[in-house]
């Protein structure tokens, strides 16, 4: 292990080193070595939880002007938890969730969790 491999994983506790409300906060980070032997650290794949069953997720309906670091603000206090809303949806493209006024879309707990 390189010495910047060894350091980036000792000052992380081998976990991620990003804010508490990040959605990889506390995602283990991996080291990939390449066939030329340079060292890459990465941080895991992240999986995105089951949504809540239908029905029993807060829904809001999307209205003109809708973005989604202000629905992070409002519902989670906090602008950069927008991607609770996007795993809410299974949305691959979160920006679609909100391009479409009248739309219904599901919020989660902002817990990690549908």
């Amino acid at each position: 292990m390189t010495d910047l491999t060894q350091y980036l994983l000792s000052n992380t506790d081998e976990t991620a080193d990003f804010t508490p409300s990040s959605r990889y906060a506390g995602a283990p980070l991996k080291v990939m070595t390449d066939s030329d032997g340079t060292e890459r650290v990465f941080v895991s794949r992240r999986f995105v939880p089951e949504p809540a069953a239908e029905g029993t997720a807060p829904m809001l309906l999307v209205r003109e002007g809708d973005r989604l670091d202000l629905l992070g603000a409002a519902y989670y206090a906090d602008t950069s938890r927008w991607w609770h809303i996007a795993d809410a949806n299974l949305e691959y493209y979160p920006g679609d969730l909100v391009a479409t006024p009248g739309r219904k879309i599901a919020l989660s707990s902002g817990n990690g969790e549908g």
